[in-house]
């Protein structure tokens, strides 16, 4: 019994770790990195606090270059890659979208659609990866085509609806879902 509560212990430690701080691990090829990083899901890190869906676009992030180190560090970004370290990523590249974007994500606990906020876009090989804010709190990463953004009149009618839904208790649930 004292193993399988150690066992416990030590994977709960390591998972809370994981979500909380951008790893400094190097991979043997750009695949097995991002695969490394894909669909985590932290709902409850504190380093992202909840949100207000109407202050969205005040979330900061990084555009146009690749985030420092520092910047994966403090929430601004959710993943650093150091090409001096692995040459190998050295045509990973941000993806050429000005952030932040609201998307739908289906949330891989709940199952549910709900509303994101995109703080990061990697352009690798074959696929472009995200780095995602819950707006109830938390973070995420998923691949980008598992996003849905939203159009002008989506994010209008989600900020409404949120504000709408203060006093409920039922945030994130886009409409029409």
């Amino acid at each position: 019994m004292k193993l399988l509560t150690s066992i416990f212990v030590c994977a709960t430690a390591l998972c809370l770790n994981s979500c909380g701080e951008t790893p400094k691990e190097t991979y043997d090829s750009p695949m097995n990195y991002a695969h490394s990083f894909m669909a985590w899901d932290c709902p409850d890190n504190l380093a992202f606090p909840r949100i207000e869906l109407k202050d969205w676009q005040k979330v900061p992030v990084v555009n146009g270059r690749m985030p420092t180190y520092e910047e994966a560090q403090n929430g601004t970004s959710l993943l650093y890659i150091d090409k001096e370290v692995k040459p190998e990523l050295k045509d990973v590249e941000p993806y050429k979208m000005t952030l932040p974007k609201l998307a739908y994500f289906t949330n891989p606990r709940t199952q549910q659609k709900e509303v994101v906020i995109v703080i990061q876009l990697v352009q690798f090989k074959d696929y472009v990866w995200a780095g995602l804010r819950y707006v109830s709190g938390g973070n995420a990463s998923a691949m980008m085509s598992d996003l849905q953004f939203l159009t002008d009149e989506e994010v209008k009618n989600e900020i409404a609806k949120s504000e709408q839904q203060k006093t409920t208790g039922e945030l994130n649930k886009p409409s029409g879902y």
